[in-house]
């Protein structure tokens, strides 16, 4: 049987209302037609099979460039810093800058943070904690992981503001609505590039026990990274680091407060945290796809592939496959699962991902005790469900 074209798959509107409102069951109806649909910019990877053989193959790379140009960003410094960023970088590139700042990232790195971690939390918590409801993004989320970046880059604390603003600025650049925000992320970007390049030099004459000075000090093979990798690594860090975790934290609270049972088993076993971390990733992930781009004409499970195809590898649909999860809708942090693949896989697979776990399991002990019968206080608005994911406001009492 001769391969289908992408022209013969179903059809989603990934820039729709229906779309933006509630994708889930849209991706679902389709998944169980299809595992590939059709988009306004290429294709959608709907099925978790496909999308974790996709995720690895060499064939395809990071669209993020191509994402930019769709939006009219072909040059300037935007379009250079985020070409050769980590997360757009490929081959050779990615795999050497990969390796000379992993041991930064392991899980027994990252647990040295952890004591950082829950004072940071219990210092955002103080204020709230007896008024009984909050804006939960705005008073917690959009301050926890930016500060805990801050620690460990070894930025004082009173730079950590402005370090939230810049970097909230610069998370444009991961949407699809960059050229209304240009402005503010080439704003952004003048400035933590001014201040990252002065904390290089810092470290350079003064070491210190952080970040910054590992990254300085990072060596595999005689092999450096040099100041504008490091500069360049630091934004990636923060960026894709900061804002993917506070939305996560965002849509994790959002899905208890619609679970109080959920929320209340927590609160009394404690051995559920980590459970719960995972099933807030697999369930509501703030990424809800990885862009890639065929780099070369194939054929992949019934399909003919053009060189040129941006093909959107549907995460959160992955999450949900029932071909792999029972009662894959259902928010259950006592269900016994197979792994999500919210982090990735393959040679993008999530550098920061221990971090973010680390940020989340020591997070909802703290939010659990501090907000019991925790429910919503009101309407949330989102971002649209298209690149990173989650509550702009959530309205909370407990």
């Amino acid at each position: 049987m001769p391969a289908r074209s992408i022209d013969d798959a179903p059809f989603i509107d990934i820039f729709g209302p229906d779309f933006m409102a509630d994708p889930a069951p849209i991706m679902a109806e389709v998944r169980s037609r299809s595992w590939l649909a059709r988009t306004p910019i290429g294709a959608i990877v709907v099925g978790r099979n496909q999308v974790q053989t996709l995720l690895g193959d060499r064939r395809l790379r990071s669209a993020i460039p191509e994402l930019m140009r769709l939006q009219g960003v072909a040059d300037g410094p935007v379009a250079e810093s985020m070409e050769g960023s980590v997360l757009a970088l490929e081959g050779e590139p990615h795999t050497r800058l990969r390796r000379l700042v992993s041991r930064a990232f392991t899980p027994r790195a990252v647990d040295r943070h952890r004591d950082d971690m829950r004072a940071i939390l219990a210092q955002l918590l103080e204020p709230v904690a007896s008024t009984g409801r909050c804006e939960f993004v705005s008073a917690v989320a959009d301050h926890y992981p930016i500060q805990v970046m801050c620690r460990l880059l070894g930025v004082p604390e009173e730079d950590h503001d402005d370090f939230a603003r810049w970097n909230s600025a610069i998370t444009w650049a991961l949407s699809f609505s960059l050229g209304e925000h240009m402005e503010e992320v080439e704003w952004g970007m003048e400035q933590m590039g001014a201040y990252v390049d002065g904390l290089i030099a810092d470290r350079r004459r003064q070491p210190r026990d952080d970040l910054v000075t590992g990254l300085v000090q990072a060596e595999e093979a005689n092999d450096h990274l040099t100041d504008v990798e490091i500069a360049s690594m630091i934004s990636a860090l923060l960026f894709a680091g900061y804002d993917t975790t506070r939305n996560q934290l965002g849509l994790g609270m959002w899905v208890f407060a619609q679970h109080p049972g959920q929320w209340k088993q927590l609160g009394e076993d404690p051995s559920l945290v980590a459970p719960a971390v995972e099933e807030m990733l697999r369930f509501r992930p703030p990424v809800s796809g990885t862009p890639r781009l065929v780099i070369e004409d194939f054929e992949y499970d019934g399909y003919q592939f053009q060189a040129g195809t941006i093909l959107m590898l549907s995460l959160i649909s992955a999450n949900n496959d029932p071909d792999l999860y029972t009662h894959p809708m259902e928010f259950d942090i006592t269900a016994e699962r197979k792994p999500h693949i919210t982090f990735g896989s393959g040679p993008h697979y999530c550098l920061g991902a221990s971090l973010a776990r680390a940020e989340l399991q020591e997070a909802l002990p703290l939010l659990v005790a501090a907000m019991p019968d925790l429910a919503l206080d009101g309407e949330p608005t989102w971002r649209p469900p298209v690149g990173i994911y989650g509550p702009e406001s959530l309205p909370l009492r407990f």
